[in-house]
């Protein structure tokens, strides 16, 4: 058993009742119980949370599941076959949510950030503050704790990015943040921009930090150094993560003239000298230094090749696009980097993944033990405890009596999750999801919105999220 928030390290016995955690004793009678597991020489953790996962690609309005190829559901199955027990979808819709949850739910809590996209959930063309209110106002009561800047893909300017934040934090909503807007990219340039956006009182999650660490305007170890420095300075404003994945993710998406719109897909071609077009991706994908997805029966694959050609023109170019650009020394680095009081700078490890065939937070951590960079309740500080934190959820991330039952055992010869527990009931076995349904984390403006949806949910209070409670 490993509890970070107690210090707990020691081989005992858990027993969960009524969906928590009621004792944690040496030697609980198994004939108590109406099931019973097994996790001699595992390690059990609080429930896995990931705070950046991207539970469906995101589709307009009442799309049917055909129109992109794949079937409903499969995020919330991939995540917990990983080992996760609660997650954000860092950017999506509640109507998209409820069908993924509706088609393949895995027993899993799920809470939802709204997107924000011109043209579809924000007005086109130049937009002010009272606009920017009613977009955050809409994603509140439609049932999502907050919003989600995609400045990589969707940038504002940086007047518009500093009011979305603004409006977030006056409503004490979750606010997260792809960096990069119209003057800045999704780079080192979107980081320095950050103290002018955010000012001396906005609150924000920066997500994935690692992605604007790839040597894009200075060598990596130098963007390594000035992004934490960054991010200490501004430790009192700033939640933040990083993913530990080799292959990143981003749209292929261009224009009439076959010119690659997404300023990460742009950057990931300059990177290794092909044209930011159609034919550039085309070029990457025959050398398989692109790949596109996938549908398979339990989940997406990457796929390169004269395949990934196929299904980058059969979708039109506007397919998902993976590059292996994320910098190993950069993940390692940004995750086990500790302040001058010992404290990681970064917060939690969060896999961008999800529906994105890359969920190994689990796997990346462990190798990370093994090599000595994090220490095994340092993982479970990563994995359960900061995130917990980051979203305010007091009764999840802790091993203790009286808090929920949430569990992820993990076979630490093997490096993964080997069962999944969620309220004391498995949803997860050696990889095979056997939960279904999911619960909704909504704020008590979402009430209203989420009963109609006729999935179990649960109230969190945001005034407890790290962003605003700090550390």
């Amino acid at each position: 058993m490993l509890d970070a928030e107690s210090g707990l390290d020691s081989v005992t016995d858990v027993g969960i009742s009524d969906g928590v955690i009621q004792s944690l004793e040496t030697d609980i009678d198994p004939n108590n119980a109406d099931d019973v597991i097994d996790a001699s020489g595992k390690w059990v953790i609080p429930g896995m949370i990931d705070t950046h996962v991207h539970v469906e690609f995101q589709r307009k309005p009442n799309a049917e599941s055909s129109t992109l190829g794949h079937t409903y559901g499969l995020g919330l199955q991939m995540l917990a076959s990983a080992g996760a027990t609660t997650v954000i979808d860092l950017g999506g819709s509640m109507d998209t949510l409820r069908m993924a949850i509706e088609a393949r739910g895995s027993g899993i809590n799920v809470a939802g950030l709204g997107y924000l996209k011109p043209g579809e959930t924000v007005p086109e063309g130049r937009i002010n503050y009272a606009q920017i209110e009613k977009v955050v106002n809409t994603a509140m009561d439609a049932g999502s704790i907050g919003v989600k800047l995609w400045g990589g893909y969707y940038p504002f300017t940086p007047e518009e990015t500093s009011n979305f934040i603004r409006a977030a934090n006056e409503m004490t909503a979750y606010v997260a943040f792809h960096l990069g807007t119209t003057e800045t990219g999704s780079r080192l340039d979107g980081l320095r921009e950050i103290p002018s956006l955010l000012g001396a009182n906005g609150r924000v999650h920066i997500a994935h930090i690692n992605a604007y660490c790839r040597g894009s305007i200075l060598p990596v170890e130098e963007e390594i150094i000035e992004s934490l420095q960054i991010l200490t300075d501004l430790r009192s404003q700033i939640v933040s993560e990083v993913h530990l994945a080799r292959p990143n993710f981003t749209l292929g998406k261009c224009d009439p003239d076959g010119n690659v719109l997404a300023d990460v897909c742009q950057n990931c071609l300059s990177l290794k000298g092909y044209a930011t077009t159609a034919d550039g991706l085309r070029s990457a994908l025959i050398d398989g230094y692109a790949s596109t997805v996938e549908e398979t029966s339990t989940g997406l694959i990457l796929v390169s090749g004269k395949r990934g050609v196929e299904l980058f023109d059969e979708g039109n170019t506007d397919v998902q696009m993976s590059f292996p650009v994320n910098n190993s020394t950069s993940a390692f680095q940004l995750t086990v980097a500790k302040n001058s009081e010992g404290e990681f700078i970064i917060d939690a490890v969060g896999s961008d993944a999800g529906i994105l065939p890359r969920n190994v937070n689990i796997e990346q951590c462990m190798q990370l033990v093994k090599f000595g960079g994090l220490e095994p309740l340092e993982l479970v500080t990563k994995l359960s405890l900061n995130p917990a934190k980051m979203i305010g959820l007091e009764n999840k991330g802790r091993l203790s009596q009286g808090n929920d039952g949430d569990l992820t055992i993990i076979d630490p010869t093997y490096g993964r999750a080997v069962y999944g527990v969620v309220a004391g009931c498995i949803v997860m076995i050696n990889g095979r999801v056997v939960g279904n349904g999911a619960k909704i984390l909504t704020t008590q403006r979402g009430v209203a919105a989420v009963k109609q949806m006729d999935i179990p949910y649960q109230v969190i209070d945001l005034t407890k999220a790290m962003m605003y409670a700090g550390r």
